[in-house]
């Protein structure tokens, strides 16, 4: 059999490409790697990328620092690793707004599925309905009761227009077909301390700063926003056992690498960040953010933020979200 030298030049090329990606996987890493987190020091995603990096930096023996780089809704820093080299040395910390404000009601500029290459969904953790003890309904189907008895007439916090907590109770009003008024604030604190001083009626919480106020009695617990009930709160019953199936709104923490990142580097940060998720200590310190560990594949990874994209997207839709 002949080859044309086209022909061979073009196999020769293929050959030393695909031996050339496999020794660069094999001594991956050889540098610092950089976790780039859109969201200021101190939130949750910040800590998350910190446990994880700090685990995967002891695990190579490589320095995994933390760029913090927050601002537009995320959009600075997640832009960043779309336009980073596909090497495994930039990686983005993603959270759950890359699929709830980001893109599903802001113009962003990358395309939130395709630019990216997921590695694992580390953890995931539901919302907590809560409300004020004046107010007066102790379970979920008491607000849905109380809601249509008296429409319009009951509020909630959230910590802004498009955030995870407006996002959760607008799909809760649309798969109960009540009406709740918004109350938005500008960051999740504020939001809190409006609900504890009972300026405002309900919200849709994360639980680390949450379960300590019901635990304390100044916020009342009335529905995880699970499919089941958690480990860290057992004792709270979820949205969908109470009268809404299928519910489900809440956080989660990945990681993902620009899209073209060679295969053999994906499935290394893959199995080591799966790994370190399993881990005792991690998962305790996981239990303190309020989430429980996932370590899902890519695949696995990819149809998750599908289908969490077109259901934020509906919810946006139907209920005409904005940004204020």
């Amino acid at each position: 059999m002949k080859f044309s030298s086209v022909a061979l030049v073009a196999v020769c090329a293929c050959a030393t490409a695909h031996f050339s990606a496999e020794v660069f996987a094999q001594t991956y890493p050889q540098r610092a790697i950089q976790f780039v987190v859109a969201t200021a020091p101190n939130g949750g995603t910040d800590a998350i990328g910190r446990l994880i990096g700090q685990k995967l930096a002891e695990a190579w023996g490589q320095t995994v620092y933390i760029d913090n780089r927050p601002g537009a809704n995320g959009n600075i820093g997640t832009a960043l690793v779309a336009r980073a080299a596909p090497d495994g040395y930039s990686l983005l910390v993603a959270n759950a707004g890359h699929v709830v404000m980001n893109p599903a009601i802001v113009r962003v500029p990358f395309d939130t599925l395709r630019d990216f290459a997921p590695v694992t969904l580390i953890a995931s953790g539901p919302l907590i309905l809560v409300a004020h003890p004046s107010v007066p309904v102790k379970s979920v189907r008491d607000v849905i009761a109380l809601a249509k008895s008296k429409p319009g007439k009951l509020n909630y916090a959230s910590g802004g227009s498009g955030t995870t907590s407006h996002f959760g109770m607008e799909l809760f009003k649309s798969m109960t077909n009540i009406d709740i008024v918004h109350i938005p604030f500008k960051s999740a604190g504020p939001a809190t301390i409006s609900i504890l001083g009972g300026e405002v009626d309900l919200a849709f919480s994360t639980t680390p700063p949450a379960l300590p106020q019901v635990r304390a009695g100044k916020l009342r617990a009335l529905g995880m926003a699970s499919l089941k009930r958690t480990n860290f709160a057992p004792e709270v019953p979820t949205v969908a056992e109470s009268g809404v199936p299928g519910f489900s709104a809440g956080v989660w923490y990945g990681i993902m690498a620009p899209v073209g990142t060679p295969q053999d580097i994906i499935t290394r940060l893959h199995q080591e960040i799966v790994r370190i998720v399993r881990l005792p200590d991690v998962r305790e310190r996981l239990a303190v953010e309020g989430v429980e560990p996932v370590g899902n594949t890519p695949v696995e990874f990819a149809a998750y933020m599908k289908l969490e994209l077109a259901k934020y997207a509906a919810v946006a839709k139907r209920a005409a979200i904005h940004v204020d």
